[in-house]
């Protein structure tokens, strides 16, 4: 975050056959093959904090028992990301919050749907299973103090912060190209969300250190 700015320079990025096989071959990736950090300006860029709710990060949450908070916890997921939000506000970059939630009646939820089902299964064994307008819901505390009312807060239904939401919308009106996007759980809602934007045609940007899942094997295999 404290390196965006300026303008991205015309560039002309071409390589050979040969050359673009010994890369993949040496394992480089292919988001690496483009040096991807120039085409991001304060301008264009927003910062998304996705699911950081008390139901995954605070111990006390209906889902502590995947063992999310604990990761969240070592890798100091919290205050990495007060780190990213006050990066951001220094360089006026937009922070949009998105938090996952789910009406109590379930009329949210397409009827005889798999997705029905799946939601109505995790009430069976927890009743407020991400019900809104809970603490369970709600952004943990210390990053609430830190939120500020310009910012946007998107609900989701899905996975993805993209789908059913105003998200695209919101992106497109304030002339975003980029998207700086972190939280729980990253080889769910934030992979989603992140695929998801690509696909729209905006450079996603994962940071690993401000996302968390609920082992340190699905965080590796996620990055």
């Amino acid at each position: 975050i404290e390196k965006i700015g300026g303008t991205t320079m015309a560039k002309k990025y071409e390589t050979t056959f040969e050359r673009l096989v010994e890369e993949i071959a040496a394992g480089e990736k292919l988001h690496n093959l483009v040096e991807w950090k120039r085409f991001i300006k304060r301008d264009n860029t927003v910062f998304i904090a996705i699911d950081i709710q008390n139901d995954v990060v605070h111990p006390e949450g209906n889902l502590n028992w995947t063992g999310t908070w604990k990761i969240a916890k070592e890798m100091n997921l919290v205050n990495n990301i007060r780190d990213i939000v006050a990066a951001c506000r220094t360089k006026h970059i937009p922070v949009i919050w998105v938090r996952q939630t789910f009406l109590a009646g379930g009329q949210d939820l397409i009827p005889g749907s798999y997705f029905e089902a799946l939601i109505n299964y995790m009430r069976s064994a927890i009743p407020n299973f991400m019900v809104g307008d809970t603490w369970e819901i709600d952004i943990v505390d210390e990053l609430k103090s830190v939120m500020k009312p310009k910012d946007l807060l998107i609900e989701k239904r899905l996975w993805s912060a993209f789908e059913g939401t105003n998200l695209q919308t919101y992106l497109h009106m304030m002339g975003i190209r980029n998207i700086i996007c972190c939280g729980t759980m990253i080889d769910q809602c934030v992979e989603a969300t992140i695929r998801s934007g690509w696909d729209r045609g905006y450079l996603p940007v994962l940071v690993t250190d401000a996302s968390a899942g609920n082992s340190e094997e699905i965080v590796n295999m996620a990055c």
